[in-house]
């Protein structure tokens, strides 16, 4: 296996303060780039030509479907390791629609995320793994693959937000605000202002009035408690 140019897109300093140190000085690596926004790898897209990316999508942007994209069809295309925040069944899911070859939780020890990589660069998919695991997320993949190559519309079963930000969102349609849903999730008012902007970014959607909408569309959140006129005074 030739030499790894590793791109990283995470502004974790925590995490990645020694783990880049660690793959500086490892043979195997010829390459080691951080930066801290999509945007910014655009730029390095080209100068690095990744052959792995290490991309967080715990904090999804404007700029991730374009990087995603631009990482997978690159020439030369890279594998893309994707850094979720627990790795449950929404989040998977939003990682194999990206196109990312492994998916690690936020959590994952370092070396599990250097083995990942080592993987991936082998061209090696250890993302199957993860789904082999899960037969019933793995079944809803291949339906909601199916309904595209048709040309149908999304179904219910393929939405890409977590358990959590699925509450936060159900919540948002019956009217709370982000204190009140802080408060009955007990987490701070940062913590659900981030997960709205995860939600607005993986539903490609416009404010929270069309979050909810799209949520209610799918039915991946209870339409009953959707009012005429919108929740929280919200305009159709």
């Amino acid at each position: 296996m030739s030499v790894i140019r590793l791109l990283i897109v995470d502004p974790d300093d925590r995490y990645w303060k020694a783990a880049e140190a660690d793959m500086a000085a490892d043979p195997r690596f010829g390459q080691v780039l951080r930066v801290r926004s999509h945007e910014q790898a655009l730029l390095a897209c080209h100068s690095v030509q990744p052959t792995v990316a290490v991309v967080n999508l715990t904090v999804p942007s404007p700029g991730t479907t374009e990087l995603l994209r631009r990482l997978v069809e690159g020439t030369p295309p890279a594998g893309v390791v994707a850094i979720c925040e627990s790795l449950d069944d929404g989040e998977l899911s939003y990682a194999v629609g990206a196109g990312a070859s492994a998916a690690m939780a936020r959590t994952a020890p370092l070396r599990q995320m250097i083995g990942s990589i080592l993987e991936v660069a082998a061209g090696r998919l250890p993302i199957q793994r993860d789904l082999s695991e899960r037969p019933l997320l793995l079944s809803r993949l291949i339906v909601e693959l199916q309904r595209r190559l048709r040309g149908g519309q999304p179904s219910s079963d393929s939405c890409p937000l977590t358990n959590r930000e699925l509450s936060i969102l159900d919540m948002v349609a019956d009217g709370h605000a982000n204190k009140e849903i802080a408060a009955a999730l007990d987490i701070s008012e940062r913590t659900v202002k981030n997960h709205m902007t995860n939600i607005l970014a993986k539903l490609t959607a416009r404010d929270r009035a069309h979050a909810v909408r799209i949520g209610i569309e799918h039915a991946w959140i209870c339409q009953d408690r959707w009012q005429l006129g919108g929740a929280l005074g919200m305009a159709a």
